[in-house]
């Protein structure tokens, strides 16, 4: 009789051990059928100037996995699909930072999802996912679309399209809706709403509109009306003026506790997006007033800091934290991250709160102390790109001078 020889059961262990790792592994990958972008025309927010016509629209959570084949909310990823037609004379290449500083190229969103020895399905992962990014190049005469692969954001998405061509640029703005965030689009829709539709007190002297900045109230207030935080920034401009500008500084929308100015609860809060690395964790809280200049929609704001900064992580409010008491530090950085989005074209600075000393700090509601020089700086912006030494100033109040107040200089 023949013998059976046994196999060592430890043997038989790495056996199955491998079985299961490689048959567990071999995930194939099997690409959507093509992607059909009728949905996405039919909701897509568009922009024309000067012979480009750029559209922008982002798919639900629904469509991008249909679209992919793969979660990349899972990841935080929101694809954003553009189509820029070209029919001026010129060639331009997209800038996809100005979009997000901190945009995902097509590799790098495919290779979040490659798998362990699947080398077939990776390489069909990674030739799915490129083909649906957007080329960068727009030749003229040409229609180009595809995705361009951004950070997750919430509510309403602000879109910064940077072309650039040979010894120009132009730059396009627009407010996109985002699928599933209907609470937020609203909440847009009827700020913009009482843009247009608010009595408002135009001016055009600058001499004016200093005098009536200067009278806005000196701080925001709890809602049983104690006397909060001063009121320390002004933002002129229409709102694809402004917000573009904060993007671009990587400042997104954010809920944060409630202070209230006007007789209600700030129509607009933001910080700068905390994602790879810590960001400054400035607090903006900002309110439309009833002021044009020479058209423009006014907005006076209040920006501080938790104590400790980026030491310390606060999630939706202040409450829990006491601010950093030196508020000027917060504006004068908001000042120089308006700077830098390279849309202020004009800056200066008006009374506020007025002076208050570090020896003698006021107290808010929260329980926070904070001292300042008083000063509450106005930033004018327009939509074409502005260098900084094309930056003008007001001929108003002068930081150095409350400096030297507040050191007790001569």
């Amino acid at each position: 009789m023949e013998t059976v020889r046994k196999i060592p059961l430890r043997l038989t262990l790495i056996f199955v051990f491998f079985a299961v790792l490689f048959g567990g592994c071999a995930t194939t990958f099997t690409p959507p059928p093509p992607f059909n972008d009728v949905a996405l025309r039919e909701r897509a927010v568009s922009v024309t100037k000067d012979g480009i016509r750029v559209s922008a629209a982002v798919p639900s959570v629904e469509e991008s996995q249909a679209i992919f084949g793969v979660d990349l909310d899972k990841k935080t990823i929101q694809p954003l699909w553009l189509e820029i037609e070209n029919n001026s004379i010129h060639r331009w290449w997209l800038l996809p930072t100005g979009l997000d500083s901190e945009y995902f190229s097509p590799l790098e969103v495919s290779f979040g999802f490659h798998k362990k020895f699947s080398r077939k399905a990776n390489l069909a992962i990674d030739e799915h996912i490129e083909a649906l990014g957007f080329p960068l190049r727009i030749d003229s005469g040409s229609k180009v679309s595809g995705f361009v692969y951004t950070n997750q954001d919430t509510g309403l998405k602000v879109v910064n399209v940077d072309l650039l061509g040979n010894k120009r640029a132009k730059n396009f703005a627009m407010l996109v809706p985002t699928p599933g965030q209907e609470v937020a689009n609203e909440k847009v829709q009827k700020l913009l709403e009482r843009i247009a539709g608010s009595q408002t007190t135009p001016v055009e002297d600058e001499s004016q509109l200093r005098m009536l900045l200067e009278q806005l109230p000196c701080c925001t207030s709890s809602k049983d009306g104690k006397q909060g935080e001063p009121l320390n920034f002004v933002l002129i401009g229409e709102i694809d003026e402004v917000f573009p500008a904060l993007v671009r500084r990587n400042y997104r929308y954010k809920k944060v506790s409630p202070q209230f100015l006007f007789g209600r609860p700030q129509d607009i809060s933001a910080r700068k997006r905390d994602r790879w690395v810590p960001a400054q964790p400035h607090v903006m809280r900002i309110w439309l007033t009833s002021i044009r200049f020479r058209s423009k929609p006014v907005w006076v704001g209040q920006v501080s800091t938790p104590l400790g900064g980026r030491f310390v992580r606060t999630e939706t409010s202040q409450t829990s934290v006491p601010i950093d008491p030196d508020v000027d530090e917060a504006r004068n950085d908001l000042i120089q991250d308006m700077v830098y989005s390279q849309f202020l074209t004009k800056l200066g600075f008006v009374k506020g709160v007025g002076r208050v000393m570090a020896s003698q700090p006021r107290t808010t509601p929260s329980g926070s102390k904070y001292h300042t020089d008083g000063l509450r700086s106005v930033s004018l912006f327009e939509h074409s790109s502005v260098s900084l030494s094309e930056i003008e100033f007001f001929d108003w109040e002068r930081l150095i001078d409350h400096h030297r107040q507040q050191f007790g200089e001569q």
